[in-house]
């Protein structure tokens, strides 16, 4: 595809940017999409002929492969271009992130499940309907084939082996979480091909010793390089891995749109392309430095007085579980264990999974073996959206204080339950960690209010839209995957119909 030919121009591939360019591909747009992190060597991906595939940290590449970047607000540092993770350190708030193709849904435990604020859209924009975006949950949570995580299945360790039933304190929920990971029918058959639909790609059922965070080498975990990208691949969508945008502003020739720079990491050198239409779905904190430069900078974008507000982290709390009495070692786990509903704590997100993949790291036997009685712990609730960022000296700074939100201190309480429950103790992180950052270009009712309007077109800049975590107006207080999917759904289905 060459660049004259491009109708949308979409930056980021995670669960926003491959919705949106497979909504638009499938609509007959002429799709470009830019990814800064490479392809990964995955067994779907392998049988789509990607020849250029980076592989996942496992083993001895997670010297190498494990960290992509580190960001604080004074200094940033590239380790390797072909990294996974991207790991930032705001003044309240330590932040992840993955690189690839796919974006988070590489590094992601596989849990998808609507908002649970139900009031996610509901009075954000006078033109919009709530069921407008809501209508699309059940679509992703097909299409990543979420199945509920079930006591009858062939797990080697469960929630329920974890914390039995006989305590209202603490207890497995009913019902639990769906999770888009192929656990196989019985065990014998873990790690083994999966019958698929013909003319899917190949997929392994889950091998209960990868499929994690680090990744999924044989595709048991649903991720959306195969899911959204894969099918439209050639067919209306061209993807470029390795190429970091650097720059947006209004083109200047004329004809509107806007002009794209950006660097092939691969080659060390610096392209520009023009689109009528760009799709920002580069990642909460990527999205929105794109969005400060290109406001700030000379002929730029049109003012954006609501940029930056209304940051919220989703809550997130993780830690580890320090279960010496395991029957088996933690590296033998599906992606997510299960969750738990703990009395008083109903509202939130708490749940329990393994260290997969971890055990082949490089690592000294005495720390593998405790490694393997580790477990995390994961709780997600809304916190607020009274935060900001903003952009000093071209960086982002945020006012997030974790010690300012009253979630932070119910979680930890929570972690102390489980530990007294279990007799295992848990221990939260001081200072949080999210990948599941969000707002700061927050749809709003004006453009005093928000960044973008009920079709996510950035007010005063026609043609540039916002689909990622940076678009929520709210915190999900859940997994945040549907719900940008979701609103990636509409905005996409909205732009090919030249209108919401």
């Amino acid at each position: 595809m060459s660049d004259e030919s491009i109708d949308v121009l979409v930056i980021g591939s995670g669960f926003g940017g491959a919705v949106a360019a497979n909504r638009l591909a499938l609509a007959g747009k002429r799709v470009l999409l830019l990814e800064r992190g490479p392809w990964r060597d995955s067994l779907p991906v392998r049988a789509l002929g990607i020849s250029r595939r980076a592989p996942f940290p496992y083993g001895r590449k997670a010297l190498t492969h494990f960290l992509h970047s580190l960001h604080g607000q004074r200094c940033s540092l590239r380790l390797n271009k072909n990294g996974f993770y991207e790991i930032g350190s705001l003044a309240g708030l330590y932040t992840l992130a993955a690189a690839s193709v796919g974006g988070g849904s590489l590094a992601y435990g596989g849990l998808v499940e609507p908002p649970r604020n139900t009031a996610m859209w509901h009075d954000r924009h006078p033109q919009l309907q709530a069921e407008a975006v809501e209508r699309y949950y059940a679509k992703v949570i097909s299409d990543l084939g979420g199945a509920p995580i079930s006591r009858a299945q062939p797990l080697p360790q469960t929630v329920w082996e974890h914390f039995p039933t006989n305590d209202p304190r603490c207890q497995p929920a009913d019902p639990q979480p769906l999770l888009a990971s192929l656990i196989p029918p019985t065990a014998a058959l873990a790690g083994t091909l999966a019958p698929q639909p013909p003319g899917s790609l190949p997929r392994e059922y889950c091998n209960f010793r990868g499929d994690s965070f680090l990744g999924s080498p044989g595709g048991a975990k649903a991720s959306v390089d195969f899911i959204y990208l894969a099918p439209v691949l050639g067919k209306g969508l061209s993807v470029r891995d390795l190429c970091e945008v650097t720059h947006l502003a209004p083109a200047r020739d004329g004809h509107g749109g806007y002009s794209v720079s950006y660097k092939d990491l691969a080659a060390g050198t610096t392209h520009s392309v023009r689109a009528p239409s760009v799709v920002l779905a580069a990642g909460t904190l990527n999205t929105l430095k794109l969005l400060f430069a290109g406001a700030q900078a000379e002929a730029g974008l049109a003012p954006m007085p609501a940029l930056g507000r209304g940051f919220f982290a989703n809550g997130d709390m993780l830690g580890a579980w320090v279960n010496r009495a395991a029957r088996l070692p933690s590296f033998d786990s599906p992606p997510v264990q299960g969750a738990l509903t703990l009395a008083g704590y109903e509202d939130y997100v708490i749940g329990i999974g393994g260290l997969p993949g971890f055990e082949t790291w490089p690592l000294p036997g005495f720390v593998k073996r405790f490694l393997a009685k580790v477990f995390f712990v994961y709780a997600m609730g809304a916190d607020s959206t009274r935060a900001s960022v903003t952009w000093v000296k071209g960086r982002l700074r945020s006012d997030y204080d974790y010690r300012q939100e009253p979630i932070y201190a119910r979680l930890r309480q929570a972690f102390g339950i489980i530990s007294e429950v279990s007799g295992h103790k848990a221990y939260p992180l001081r200072k949080p960690l999210s990948p599941h950052m969000g707002g700061g270009a927050r749809l709003g009712a004006n453009a005093s209010e928000g960044v973008i309007d009920h079709c996510g077109e950035v007010y005063g800049n026609p043609g540039l839209y916002v689909v990622d975590g940076a678009a929520l107006p709210a915190a999900p207080g859940g997994p945040p995957s549907v719900t940008i999917a979701a609103w990636a759904h509409h905005v996409a289905d909205g732009i090919a119909r030249r209108g919401c």
